[in-house]
């Protein structure tokens, strides 16, 4: 689908040639990594953007063999995301006064090098309970099947392939090893979908795109748009507590955030 964008005003008011998004269209790039309107873009591959919106659409046509870093200015924070292609979102400048905020803001913001990045999906429930989602190809989900499942506690898909297994060893050990091998193609071709289909089986669903360096760096993320939100596995600590002393969960006086909300 071709971007649909603003025609770049040639002389841009001094300090504003950040590009802001106008509006997201449907079927886009920009729709499935969860941008939203009012999101700014800050930086293209470490840094600060000086495109104007004409370039910054050609350069996007190149991220179709490579992928583009950019980092995101939204509500008072900054994060990084993977950018495979042309945006498809209407596209205008800044304000010069978000602009200046967002210089100075940037000042203070990490990014690191390409190289380091992994993209992250992060799926939320409406008890701030958070997934995510490393979309790097995982060796161990080829390799041993049932461990990668144990670890990530996916315990319904665990049980259904112990027992596979262990029909299949009773059997015979040949068709063992042939469910092993057949298992283990399928969860290296499909394991981003069936962890996607299985947290939104649990009720989570989709809520961030970013790219991070490590697993801490992705909740260190996901924290800066939710302090109340939580993690299996946590890496930042205890979520930030209600007043009257209650973490994120869903209960009396705490709040429950909406789908979309950030």
């Amino acid at each position: 689908m071709a971007a649909e964008t603003q025609q770049p005003d040639p002389n841009p008011e001094q300090g504003s040639n950040y590009i802001r998004i106008a509006s997201v269209g449907r079927r886009s790039v920009g729709y499935d990594l969860k941008l939203r309107s009012e999101d700014v873009v800050a930086a293209i591959n470490g840094a600060a953007t000086e495109l104007d919106i004409g370039q910054f659409e050609v350069l996007m046509k190149s991220a179709i063999e490579e992928p583009v870093l950019l980092t995101i200015y939204r509500k008072g924070h900054f994060f990084e995301t993977l950018v495979p292609g042309p945006l498809g979102c209407m596209l205008e400048y800044a304000q010069p006064e978000l602009a200046q905020d967002i210089t100075e803001a940037l000042k203070d913001h990490q990014i690191y090098n390409f190289e380091e990045y992994r993209q992250f999906e992060a799926l939320r429930n409406i008890n701030r309970h958070v997934c995510l989602i490393d979309t790097d190809y995982s060796v161990m989900a080829t390799m041993a099947p049932a461990l990668w499942l144990l670890y990530l506690r996916m315990w319904a898909p665990f049980a259904t392939i112990i027992a596979t297994y262990a029909v299949s060893a009773i059997v015979h050990p040949v068709l063992f090893m042939l469910v092993y091998i057949l298992t283990s193609i399928y969860f290296h071709k499909g394991h981003l979908q069936l962890l996607r289909g299985y947290y939104l089986y649990t009720e989570h669903y989709f809520w961030m795109k970013f790219a991070a360096v490590t697993d801490k760096h992705a909740q260190e993320i996901c924290r800066r748009f939710d302090p109340k939100c939580r993690f299996d596995f946590s890496h930042v600590g205890e979520p930030e507590k209600d007043k009257n002393g209650k973490n994120g969960k869903n209960g009396m006086g705490a709040s429950t955030p909406s789908l979309s909300e950030a």
